[in-house]
């Protein structure tokens, strides 16, 4: 293990010098402020009994160094530079980290004789990194360390900016005229220092007039001498390129000759291609053993000669429908025998399988049939009503199901093969694995993809004959295919268990079936003991990274294999553990391919020996990539770079697949698997590989025997709603819960994953945060543990982090607290007033009374405008006068109690309006909406004017007749009453006048809206997607259908309202749904009359005034810029980002926030402070009684100014916001149209093509089949402007989506504002008193300056 030490204390005698001033110290907090640990990894894989320190050369030649020279005399570069620089670059590519830091010993001025200072060398660098700019800096920081005082670097130095003083294990020396472009004469061998020991590696270097020296010193115990002598040849070809490049630090090769000769040597010989298909092979088997077994199942038994019979003669079958080569076949099965038989039986057909788990979800399944665009499925009796909803046409086999067998029983003789003929290029299986998007994405395996595989893996695991395999795995997971495929081709025996006996009764089953082999991964290998399965000859584990403890339990036992491989490339590598000795994480060298380490932000350059990137795999066994997914496979799937073409020759075409994994080279050209980059984490700013803190944390925790470690967001952290480590340690426990349902996650099983929090188990976590900080950055401790019973498993018996995330992020305030210490007590409300507010607030923030105190802040506690709507609500409710201004003007509770107190309500509400009251001539009217309803005058209840919203989206489709039509699916349980349920809807709707509302056209008031007297419409169809909704002049602007999608059965099984955006918003939703509830069970519902709000929207004065002021002198032009006058935008594009915002000490809302941090992104990218931009806001905080329960949508759209000072704190420029939006409460239901014709200024403000639309989080339903609606509204159906900006909060994250149009902005541009909007949002949360101008600059910090061009 790598000795990460602290730095040199002013207790060593080598060290001590005067301080009697103030200079050093206050130079070295500044230099370190925010500066992050950099530890140079061990590169050994086993460390030496002894440990002795060593040293290498490194060769500084006269070229080089004449190269030197001139570099200095020409730019007044120092040498010490140079190899400064050239170290933080070896640094870079070693740890993986872009800001690098060692120490920094120079000789003292004095001469040889004075004793060395230490410093700290820190350096920045990345692939844009300017070289000269970089030399500059770490020169200019070198002449600012040696004007000061020799003061050293201690811990009481480092304390002041470092919680942790573990900075580096490295160091550099540089002595004589290497710091001047001036000649001097000295020589590092003469200075003495006592402390070599507490580096792992020290690099000296010496410049003379003659010339340059180096040497790099280590540890035997950390490095072999040919992993320092690698590190030393690229620490050469550092300083040879850096002053031979004078462009950017990502243009630098760091491989060295040698270190590429070795790699080049190590994959020498292009792997073998295969030229045999699957199904020849397995028929071969079956000619030269009919009698043996091929399948024993608990189902049945099929030898090789019965299993060659059904096989083909249900292909023959197969192809009569039309499965041929390049058709994929899903097969839809419980574990049984039939499975292989359908397997094969696709496969001499010439077409390809896809393997579906029938325990995932329908949704899921069906998602993949129609990936593969199934013609027909195969599926076991058991499982064909779901086959049936999957694809149309079902093959079903089994027992009793075997109409396309023709012949009577089995034949005794071997029956000829009959199947299209197949290529070594065809495909053979598809296997689907979860996508990023949320929709799976299946990778395509090639019968030579397959065969590539065969020789290396049944010799590596010792397949034969004799062998009988355990098919455990899922289906869903394709270790199944290599368990049934390669034992087949092989010889031996598929033993198939039933699903009880997978989960239930495992190590019973292997004894049962006499099973030699079996492949698991570590975590379900953890469950057995080898006394009990002690048939089992040879373990496969993969698909999870190993610990010692699995090599320890096994590796005595049975022959024990690691298998390293992925579904896009079967097997990347096999080793055979031989002893406890054994590197766990490191695998041979690669079986059937070869294996390159590529830098992970650029394939195209191949990295040194001994450094972290990103593993390619060439060969046929690479798979064909994925599944009608282009994009993504030219991404993962790519042609040989040039690296590769140089080794083979130009014109080489083999297959390279760009793993994602993460690892490297060790001295003999195996493989150290280090882990994911896209488990790669980023918190505070610094990158964490959570494999390295489950390393930790398992050494570091007494008796943990297991530990999984994630970033999870806890919404209910009493401090902060940021991302925190917790890490989930597994404890022993009496009683093992239900395998199936913590594999699955449901039923009691998921209350049995955590464990209670007991007095042990608390007292240790601050002992162990203790001792991890002497390993670890403050960074990378987790702030949260939480005891485990068992780890929950996924389908492919992964460890589930997701349900752990999930479960963690879940935990209610009390159970989180429960594991943490406890904190001190609120100071309690005193007054009547404070004490009703108290419980208010307790209400809508979902928080206990007890928890809520006399000084706690409304917003900073989780509240925003939606829970002041609530609050308001509840207030007048008990006849209190309380408005939302009031909650933003005074959040305290003690503060805002004193404006409560000070009147009530009156309790006088404004006079129902009669029907017809709000329109003239009501009539002629009311004739002339009956008749473009095609109704009866009798049914014509109430007309009056549309709000401005509703008038803009009607408008939109009239021309374009789905524009602003939303589609919302809600899943009925199979015992829903249905007549309860309509006449649910009819009461709901009886009681709501939107529900029954339409539009019509009229001379004299433009357009209105008639309510009328009529049921719901409701339509019963089997085919939701087949449902079209048009509206139009006086038709219905909701409709409901009830869908049916299995044949002959009547029972509906999901609800589709189809409704127009004129008659809800995204706040009336879940208001409907909830009478809806009330209705179904019973309750009787309050007419929630529209009337009110169109009242006051008709008495709004006309704002000029207002708006006026708000727009005087604006003069920037809008944003993004449009082709020309006459361009008409059209969003063609989408793109998502999702932002971790803390919640902590927030003062004001969510949309305050958006609207300050996308005024300072477009201020970057436009390069003005005056900012223009359109939002859109709820419109449920005007003065009108009851407009929480209002079901009539009330959004607007206005358009936003924001100046931005740049001297000013960013608190105040959320306060200016804030006032101006609560200010413009009264004229945001205007209409753009009317404020357009207010004046110039206003009209350019209404002309902008940037909208930003930011929805609160509603409180999910407590009744599960009247959640919340999945909505399958199409976005670009509501975005008209270039730049779309939807927000949707969810807990503490923003997730945002733009809608846009490529040919006005293009697609790096759109992420590029998308991350800086992130960035700044962040920044904002976190530093609220810094100035703007200091946000501003978050952009270029974070990412280098943008090339505005692309607009």
């Amino acid at each position: 293990m790598q000795s990460q030490v602290r730095l040199p204390s002013n207790g060593n005698p080598a060290l001590s010098f005067p301080q009697n001033e103030i200079g050093g110290p206050v130079h070295w907090k500044t230099y370190l402020e925010g500066c992050s640990p950099c530890s140079f990894p061990s590169l050994r894989t086993v460390c030496p009994s002894q440990s002795w320190p060593a040293s290498v050369s490194i060769t500084i030649g006269d070229s080089i160094f004449r190269r030197l020279e001139h570099f200095s005399d020409k730019t007044g570069i120092s040498v010490a530079t140079v190899f400064r620089a050239s170290w933080g670059l070896v640094l870079r590519i070693y740890t993986g980290q872009d800001s690098v830091c060692f120490g920094d010993m120079t000789t003292a001025p004095g001469g040889i004789d004075a004793i060395g200072c230490v410093g700290v060398c820190r350096v920045e660098l990345s692939d844009t990194a300017v070289i000269s700019k970089v030399l500059q800096r770490i020169q200019a920081a070198s002449a600012n360390k040696l004007a000061i005082p020799h003061v050293p670097l201690s811990d009481a130095v480092l304390s002041k900016c470092m919680p942790s003083a573990s900075l580096f294990n490295t160091c550099m020396l540089i002595s004589g005229g290497g710091e001047r472009p001036e000649k001097t004469s000295s020589t590092f061998e003469k200075v003495e220092l006592g402390y070599d020991d507490q580096y792992d590696i020290i690099v000296r270097g010496s410049v003379e007039d003659s010339g340059a020296s180096a040497a790099l010193s280590y540890r035997t115990s950390f490095l072999s001498e040919e992993q320092a002598t690698s590190i030393a040849n690229t620490f050469e070809r550092a300083v040879s390129d850096l002053i031979g490049i004078e462009n950017r630090i990502g243009q630098i090769c760091f491989l060295s000759d040698l270190d590429k000769s070795q790699i080049y040597t190590w994959n020498k010989d292009p792997p073998l291609r295969a030229h045999s298909c699957v199904d020849t092979l397995i028929h071969e088997r079956c000619l030269s053993q009919p009698t043996a077994s091929a399948v024993n199942a608990w189902d049945g038994e099929l030898s090789y000669e019965e299993l060659n019979h059904l096989s083909s003669k249900l292909s023959r079958h197969l192809v009569t429908l039309g499965v041929g080569a390049e058709v994929f076949v899903p097969l839809c099965f419980e574990k049984s025998r039939w499975t292989t038989v359908a397997m094969l039986a696709v496969i001499k057909a010439g077409g390809a399988f896809v393997l579906l788990d029938p325990s995932h979800p329908a949704e899921r399944l069906l998602s993949i049939c129609q990936k593969v665009s199934a013609r027909l499925i195969v599926a076991s009796a058991q499982h064909a009503k779901l086959a049936e909803d999957l694809v149309t046409s079902i093959v079903e086999v089994g027992d009793d199901k075997a109409d396309w067998l023709t012949d009577k029983g089995i034949k005794a003789q071997t029956q000829t093969r009959t199947r299209r003929s197949a290529a070594p290029g065809d495909a053979l299986y598809a296997v689907f694995t979860s996508g990023s998007t949320g929709t799976p994405k299946g990778v395509i395996i090639e019968h030579g993809s397959f065969h590539a595989a065969v020789f290396p893996y049944t010799e590596a695991v010792g397949l034969n004959q004799e062998s009988r395999v355990f098919q455990f795995s899922s289906y869903a997971f394709d270790v199944t295919i290599f368990d049934t495929l390669m034992t087949l081709i092989s010889g031996g025996c598929v033993c198939v268990p039933s699903n009880t006996e997978r989960w239930s009764d495992v190590a019973n089953a292997i004894q049962r079936f006499r099973v030699t082999h079996s492949s698991l991964t570590p975590t379900v290998a953890r469950i057995l003991d080898p006394k009990d399965v002690l048939t089992l000859r040879t373990l496969v584990l993969g698909g999870e990274k190993l610990v010692t403890s699995d090599i320890t339990k096994w590796v005595d036992q049975v022959r024990l294999v690691h298998l390293y491989g992925a579904s896009e490339c079967p097997i990347m590598s096999i080793q055979s553990m031989t002893g406890v000795a054994s590197d766990f994480q490191t695998t041979d060298h690669a079986t059937g391919s070869n294996c390159w380490i590529v830098d992970p932000n650029n394939h195209d350059r191949l990295v040194p020996i001994g450094t972290i990137g990103e593993l390619v795999i060439e060969g046929t066994i690479v798979g064909r990539g994925y599944l009608d997914d282009p994009e993504k496979s030219s991404a993962t799937f790519i042609r040989p770079p040039g690296w590769l073409c140089q080794v083979r020759g130009s014109g080489y075409h083999s297959a390279v697949y760009k793993s994602g994994d993460l690892v490297q080279y060790t001295a003999d050209g195996s493989l150290r698997y280090i882990g994911r980059k896209d488990t790669q984490v980023k918190l505070r700013g610094q990158r964490v590989e959570l494999g390295e803190v489950e390393h930790h944390v398992k050494l570091t925790f007494p008796n943990a025997t297991d530990v999984v470690v994630e970033l999870v967001v806890t919404i209910h952290a009493s401090s902060s709603r940021a991302p925190i480590l917790v890490a989930f340690v597994l404890i022993s426990h009496e009683a093992d819960p239900d395998p199936e349902s913590i594999r699955t996650g449901r039923g009691e099983g998921l209350s049995q994953i955590l464990s209670e929090p007991t007095d042990r188990f608390c007292s240790q976590i601050p002992i162990v945060q203790s001792q991890l900080q002497q390993s670890l950055p403050s960074y990378m401790v987790p702030g949260i543990f939480l005891p485990l019973m068992t780890l929950p498993l996924t389908s492919t018996d992964k460890i589930n982090r997701k349900l752990l995330r999930e479960l963690a992020g879940a935990l209610s305030r009390e159970e989180l607290e429960s594991y943490q210490p406890s904190t001190g007590p609120v100071r309690a409300p005193q007054t009547t007033t404070e004490k009703l507010l108290q419980q208010y607030f307790a209400r809508v923030l979902n928080i206990p009374v007890e928890q809520v105190g006399a000084d706690d802040h409304f917003f900073q506690r989780g509240g925003d405008s939606l829970t002041a709507m609530k609050l308001v609500a509840m207030a007048r409710k008990d006849k209190h006068k309380l408005t939302v201004q009031d909650i933003f003007d005074s959040p305290r509770l003690s503060a805002l109690a004193c404006v409560v107190r000070s009147g009530k309500v009156d309790g006088n509400k404004e006079p129902p309006l009669e029907p017809f009251s709000l329109v003239n001539k009501h009539r002629d009217i009311i004739r002339a909406a009956a008749q473009q309803c095609q109704l009866p005058v009798r049914v014509i209840e109430d007309v009056y004017p549309c709000t401005p919203l509703q008038r803009g989206l009607i408008s939109e489709t009239l021309r374009d007749s789905k524009a602003f039509i939303a589609h919302l699916a809600v899943s009925l349980p199979p015992d829903i009453d249905l007549q309860r349920l309509q006449e649910a809807w009819t009461t709901v709707a009886n009681a709501n006048p939107i529900l029954r509302t339409r539009m019509v056209l009229s001379a004299s008031h433009g357009l209105l809206q008639v309510v009328v007297r009529e049921d719901i419409r409701w339509i019963v169809s089997k085919n939701a997607e087949a449902q079209d909704f048009f509206v139009g002049v006086g038709k219905p602007l909701v409709q409901l259908v009830l869908c049916c999608h299995r044949e002959g059965n009547e029972v509906p099984v999901q609800l589709l309202l189809m409704v127009h955006h004129a008659v809800y918003d995204g706040y009336t939703l879940p208001l409907i749904f909830e009478q809806v509830k009330a209705a179904y069970n019973g309750g009787t519902l309050a007419p929630r009359p529209a009337v009110p709000f169109i009242r006051y929207v008709q008495s709004i004065p006309d704002g000029t005034g207002y708006w006026n002021s708000l727009m005087a002198n604006l003069q920037t032009p809008i944003f993004p810029a449009l082709p020309s006058k006459s361009y008409q935008p059209l969003p063609n594009a989408i793109m998502r980002h999702t932002i971790i915002t803390p919640g902590s000490h927030r003062q004001y809302t969510p949309s305050t926030y958006v609207r300050l941090a996308w005024a300072i992104t477009q201020a970057y990218h436009q390069g003005t402070c005056d900012i223009f931009f359109g939002t859109v806001v709820s419109g449920r905080n005007a003065p009108v009684t009851d407009i929480e329960l209002m079901t009539i949508p009330t959004v607007a759209t206005i358009p936003c100014r924001v100046t931005l000072d740049f001297q000013s704190l960013v608190q105040s420029a959320l306060r200016k916001i804030q006032d101006d939006a609560i200010s413009g409460i009264p004229f945001e239901q205007l209409g753009l149209p009317h404020i357009r014709r207010l004046g110039e200024h206003a009209m350019l403000a209404c002309s902008f093509q940037t909208l930003l639309s930011i929805q609160p989080a509603l409180p999910p339903s407590t009744d599960a089949w009247f959640e919340q609606p999945g909505s399958t509204i199409d976005y670009r159906a509501n975005a008209t402007y270039a730049i779309n900006l939807f927000f949707g909060l969810e807990g503490d994250k923003l997730k945002a989506t733009a809608l846009y149009d490529f040919n006005v902005v293009k697609k790096d541009k759109m992420q590029s504002m998308l991350v800086d909007f992130g960035n700044i949002l962040q920044t904002m949360h976190k530093s609220p008193n810094s100035l703007i101008r200091d946000i501003l600059a978050v952009p270029q910090q974070m990412r280098g300056p943008i090339n505005s061009a692309s607009l």
